[in-house]
């Protein structure tokens, strides 16, 4: 699957289409339930929306993470998606071009989503909590958290194939259980303690979390990788074995 194929899946497919009228469903009501009540005015003066900006942009971030990582795994899309076994099987597209590829379409895809979310942040910035600075660098924080959360995703894809509920299973722990972890044990590269200080004014330089997530991306990219020449091997021993007992 090419990058231009990719992206027209993206951009025509009925589910991936579905997907992005949820995500901005989520946080138009994000948005609804943490607008001030009552004079806007009085709502600055006595610094009831500090909150308002940490809570749609939290609720981006999770959406973010889980929509990579279904995007990743090729849950939304029947189109050549699904192929993804036969195209390492059974085609000579060489292995590195196809990560690249995936990678390539999955920061592309992960920028459209961002364009998606950012009104909704923009119109919570707007009655306090942030700044231009700070909506940008939430936007980079939950891009790199997202591409990393798809990377995930697509590498649990190669592993463990089309089998459900096992690969939404083992999914689901890698996503969840790594931000867990990322959170308690180390809070400085935690996307959600960056993004909740943001939200409250406090100045939190991203570079950290965001450089980890895209380090992870990378990393995780590498790991399809070489199970894509696990998959390429085993297949070309089959086919040697059927030759030569024919």
């Amino acid at each position: 699957m090419s990058v231009r194929e990719g992206m027209h899946v993206y951009l025509s497919d009925r589910r991936t289409l579905r997907a992005c009228l949820y995500l901005a469903a989520l946080l138009a009501l994000a948005l609804l339930a943490v607008w001030p009540r009552g004079p806007l005015e009085a709502a600055l003066r006595t610094g009831q929306v500090s909150a308002t900006f940490s809570v749609v942009a939290i609720c981006l971030l999770v959406a973010g993470l889980y929509l990579g990582a279904r995007f990743g795994a090729e849950d939304f899309s029947t189109d050549p998606n699904v192929q993804l076994q036969e195209l390492v099987t059974m085609t000579p597209v060489p292995l590195l071009s196809l990560a690249a590829e995936r990678l390539t379409v999955g920061v592309l895809h992960t920028l459209l989503l961002l364009l998606l979310g950012a009104p909704f942040l923009v119109a919570a910035m707007a009655v306090g909590g942030a700044d231009a600075a700070q909506l940008l660098q939430t936007l980079v924080l939950v891009g790199s958290a997202s591409l990393a959360a798809r990377m995930t995703g697509l590498l649990v894809r190669s592993a463990t194939g089309a089998r459900r509920p096992l690969r939404d299973i083992i999914l689901f722990f890698c996503v969840t259980g790594a931000a867990a972890a990322v959170f308690l044990l180390a809070p400085s590269a935690s996307a959600f303690r960056v993004v909740g200080a943001l939200g409250r004014g406090s100045v939190r330089a991203p570079l950290l979390p965001a450089a980890a997530d895209a380090a992870a991306a990378a990393v995780l990219a590498a790991g399809a990788l070489a199970v894509f020449a696990v998959m390429r091997a085993r297949a070309g021993q089959r086919q040697r074995g059927a030759a030569d007992r024919g």
